[in-house]
């Protein structure tokens, strides 16, 4: 077994280590209390246990009572994991006071380190799990002892040809990185406390010895089956070529508008106030997708499944059909819960199970979704890489504040968006209209003009160019008269 890759049980942590552990080595996994040290290390135990292997654990901190527990709230069973309770009750002051050469520490140091070996001869375990190093470092004292008692631990486990993971809490002192130095991987576990919305915990690969692994910090979530990890998006690692063709509306005029189409491998961005048809459009070519056969997903940031559909109905959209084919897929997202890896790895497999066509509705949703992370732009330029890569059409609707005039966004994303479909509210004639038109597309010509949209029982139509209007932009339009004969107009009085 040594040297060949030992699968985690982990779901996405092999990604992440590039197929696995390395057989016969000994790994570090450290974090602060509740980051889900223990969860990760049962995980690796059972994972051996499904594949026919023995594994033992040995609990320097967790009682058999606190680990049983543990296993039960996942639904675990550890019948095939032998389970050797390590914690030391303490030793009478009589006891104590009769070592009178060495230090009471240093003889319980030497003790804990035989027990060790002896249920390593005595099991001759594949995989290993110790849990935790703290006792072993407050008794060591000194940081010299300290190495040598894990160097000694560390050659004998490893040479018996198991492949263990020893469980760790963050520590500050002049001992912090001597584990560091021996062990072949270190895994940290992190957990953050936003001011609003659950925890968020992460992972990250920060030693791994004789093979590669994917940089960074991970999103991880701990759920009802355990520990999941969501390894973060690299496009480049995803390069693929796809077919060059055109996603549609099954609207003339408005395809006419764009070119003839969105390109696949293309990001789309519909900005415009609140309720000016940004969602409407992006159905409507989600619908007419999947009409043609192609799968497509939502993502609903903002509005419930069931408000989605029965608008799309009310409009003459059927994308309720298209749902219970199962070509359609929307997929809730809860602006508290969700991380940004764990919305890449969501839309990854979406897009690995067929989906060539993604609705982000809306990223005004993505970004309060996420209000402390730092860098959701840069998330968000690896997932629109990895989705132009796989040649997936993807739309993300942008509201902005205001509703006329000259409206505000929350964020400047047109620098990434292939394309920009730009939407408006104005007046006429005593009316509030809608208006439509597309002031970006790097991939081909598109129209310069501004067509009036209409949203209604029929569905969505798209008019003729508004030449009798200037300023429409605006929000504050003026009808003008057409043309003169040489060329001018003049207001309409």
């Amino acid at each position: 077994m040594n040297g060949e890759r030992v699968p985690t049980g982990v779901p996405g942590l092999d990604t992440v280590v590039s197929g696995g552990l390395i057989g016969g080595s000994l790994y570090l996994v450290k974090g602060s209390p509740g980051t889900g040290k223990t969860t990760l290390g049962l995980q690796f135990l059972l994972e051996g246990v499904k594949r026919g292997e023995s594994c033992l654990y040995l609990g320097l901190s967790e009682t058999r009572g606190q680990l049983g527990s543990l296993a039960e709230s996942f639904g675990w069973d550890l019948a095939g994991v032998e389970i050797h309770d390590m914690r030391r009750r303490g030793e009478s002051d009589a006891g104590r006071s009769a070592y009178t050469v060495f230090s009471p520490s240093e003889v319980e140091l030497e003790e804990i380190s035989r027990e060790i070996l002896q249920e390593v001869d005595r099991v001759k375990p594949a995989r290993l799990v110790l849990d935790s190093l703290s006792e072993i470092r407050l008794l060591a004292e000194d940081p010299y002892r300290y190495r040598r008692e894990l160097l000694v631990l560390s050659d004998q486990i490893s040479g018996r040809g198991c492949t263990g993971l020893v469980l760790d809490v963050d520590d500050q002192g002049s001992q912090a990185f001597v584990a560091e130095t021996i062990v072949s991987g270190v895994i940290e576990l992190a957990q953050l406390s936003p001011e609003y919305g659950g925890d968020r915990r992460r992972i990250r690969v920060r030693k791994f010895r004789s093979s590669g692994s994917v940089g960074g910090y991970h999103d991880l979530t701990i759920g009802p089956a355990g520990i999941r990890v969501f390894p973060r998006l690299i496009a480049a690692q995803h390069r693929a070529g796809h077919a060059s063709s055109e996603v549609q509306s099954g609207i003339p005029a408005l395809d006419a508008l764009c070119g003839g189409g969105l390109d696949r491998g293309t990001s789309t961005v519909l900005i415009g106030p609140a309720g000016t048809g940004k969602s409407t459009v992006a159905a409507q070519f989600v619908a007419y997708s999947a009409s043609r056969g192609e799968k497509a997903a939502i993502f609903c940031f903002d509005e419930s499944p069931s408000k989605l559909l029965i608008r799309a109905a009310g409009l003459g959209i059927p994308l309720q059909r298209h749902v219970e084919a199962g070509n359609v897929q929307l997929i809730v997202v809860d602006p508290a819960e969700f991380s940004p890896g764990e919305l890449a790895h969501r839309v990854r497999e979406c897009v690995e199970g067929g989906v060539r066509v993604v609705v982000l509705d809306s990223l005004n949703g993505y970004l309060s979704a996420m209000p402390e992370e730092r860098f959701l732009t840069a998330h968000l330029h690896e997932l629109l890489a990895f989705l132009s890569e796989k040649g997936v059409a993807t739309l993300m609707t942008l509201a902005q504040h205001g509703f006329f005039g000259a409206a505000e966004s929350p964020i400047n994303i047109s620098y990434i968006a292939d394309t920009v479909l730009l939407f408006r509210y104005f007046e006429a004639r005593g009316q509030v209209k809608h208006a439509i038109s597309v002031v970006k597309k790097r991939t081909g010509p598109h129209e310069k003009s501004i067509r009036e949209l209409q949203l209604g029982p029929n569905g969505v139509r798209v008019g003729d160019p508004l030449t009798n209007f200037v300023a429409v932009l605006s929000g504050n339009p003026e009808l003008v008269e057409p043309s003169l004969p040489g060329g001018g107009r003049e207001p309409a009085k």
